[in-house]
């Protein structure tokens, strides 16, 4: 085989090395963002919690603050029934005095009615809390694995382009420019393997001369349909 294609043929092994080392770089943003998500949505729960229990606390308030403005009220009005003279206007003003103590009564109940939603929310929102902090941990633990096994993919990946970078020493310039041209038009593949007479970078079937002319190797030669370097590696070589 021709010195030339072997180079080609070690240089789309490194390419393709390359190709899946960055491909797998890129997934650990995705990987990153989906370990994260369970943490974003207990938080999203808490916040809705924390703000649910923030509403009712000042719909309790108010409601408090009802009560005793009507209780100053029931006050101030029975201090003044032992004056009331006429029985008429005693008994009007005594049926106000209870139907006000009787509206009180419900503002109460409204208010431990909220004292309850709020001591329920306060439950959910503790237990909230401990799922975060495991979460918390969880997560953090995952991420740093994540940016460990990112940092020596990089690093394999510096290595190969060093290796890369010794190797296109070795070739033709213009060999090189044709390799590159053709690798950014054919899906990041340049050189395909040939076998029983079909190109595996395009699944055509080559004529059978042209096979065996790459079989033979004294020649670089491109598939007539593709234009990708052809060359010939028997199975056992393959599995070296």
């Amino acid at each position: 085989m021709l010195e030339d294609l072997k180079l080609l043929w070690e240089l789309q092994c490194i390419d393709k090395e390359i190709f899946e080392l960055e491909k797998r770089i890129a997934e650990f943003s995705q990987k990153k963002d989906r370990v994260s998500e369970r943490l974003r949505e207990l938080e999203s729960q808490l916040n809705l919690k924390t703000e649910e229990k923030n509403i009712l606390l000042k719909e309790k308030e108010a409601k408090e603050k009802e009560i005793d403005q009507e209780n100053e009220k029931i006050k101030n009005v029975e201090a003044r029934l032992n004056f009331i003279k006429s029985q008429k206007d005693y008994l009007e003003v005594k049926k106000r005095i209870e139907l006000a103590k009787k509206s009180n009564k419900l503002r109460e109940d409204d208010v431990l009615k909220k004292m309850e939603e709020v001591e329920k929310i306060e439950k959910v929102i503790s237990e909230l809390k401990e799922q975060i902090d495991k979460e918390s941990v969880a997560v953090k633990n995952a991420l740093m694995a994540f940016e460990n096994e990112e940092k020596e993919l990089e690093d394999k990946k510096k290595d190969i382009f060093k290796s890369r970078d010794n190797l296109v020493l070795k070739i033709k310039g213009d060999l090189l420019e044709k390799y590159d041209f053709i690798r950014k038009n054919s899906r990041g593949i340049a050189v395909s393997r040939v076998r029983n007479e079909t190109c595996e970078g395009c699944y055509m079937n080559v004529q059978p001369q042209l096979y065996n002319l790459v079989i033979k190797g004294d020649h670089i030669y491109q598939c007539p349909f593709c234009q990708r370097f052809l060359i010939y590696i028997n199975d056992k070589e393959q599995e070296k």
